[in-house]
């Protein structure tokens, strides 16, 4: 009986140890359950801190700055050329007068004046041919006035000295750009002298219109 009590003392202290590794082993999944859970909660954590936006102060962009907007270069334009048109003078519009140059005034000159169907006049210097044969008086010359040339010839019948006589005149009158009138052979009273003559003569023109005016002219010597 005295040998059996270190034996049950034994066993008792087994059972003791036993229960005790037991309580143990029984509180080690807890633990590891806590740890995997405390895991799992903070994960959601780290990830809400990797969504946040990025710091401007660490990325180094400005945040007032925009971003540069594409300019737009406009397209280069050439003006139209502004064409000025020529005015041109109507049908039957009258010309300027325009003042001519005038001659020495001396033999061989002459003072034209045409009032239709142009206005013409001037003094100028020409070859002004006279002469009598028989009772024949004969006076001619052609002159460029303003641009128009105009042509005379004066004939005197039955003539015998200076004074007042009824003659023909032939008259030419050329326009640049428009035509020549002529009239022919058209009586006129007309003044003559020992160095000229003058002479006024209004006529329907081969061109069916009005050729008036007057010559005075001064024989060449």
């Amino acid at each position: 009986m005295t040998m059996n009590a270190p034996i049950h003392r034994g066993l008792a202290v087994a059972t003791l140890a036993s229960a005790a590794l037991l309580s143990l082993a029984a509180c080690q999944p807890a633990v590891s359950t806590s740890l995997a859970e405390a895991s799992v909660t903070a994960s959601p954590a780290a990830d809400a801190t990797s969504a946040l936006p990025a710091d401007p102060a660490t990325d180094g962009s400005d945040p007032t700055t925009s971003p540069p907007a594409s300019a737009s270069v406009p397209a280069e334009t050439t003006p139209d050329a502004t064409v000025t048109p020529v005015p041109t003078a109507a049908s039957g519009t009258p010309r300027p007068r325009i003042p001519a140059g005038r001659g020495t005034g001396g033999p061989g000159s002459e003072t034209i004046t045409i009032t239709s169907p142009v206005a013409v006049a001037g003094h100028v210097d020409t070859t002004v041919t006279c002469g009598v044969s028989g009772n024949h008086y004969t006076a001619s010359a052609s002159a460029v006035v303003q641009g128009y040339t105009v042509t005379e010839t004066v004939v005197a019948a039955n003539y015998h000295a200076p004074g007042t006589y009824t003659i023909l005149v032939t008259v030419s009158l050329t326009i640049p750009g428009e035509g020549r009138y002529v009239i022919t052979a058209v009586p006129a009273s007309a003044q003559i002298t020992d160095t000229g003559g003058s002479v006024s003569f209004s006529a329907t023109s081969d061109g069916g219109r009005t050729l008036a005016g007057s010559i005075a002219w001064a024989c060449s010597a």
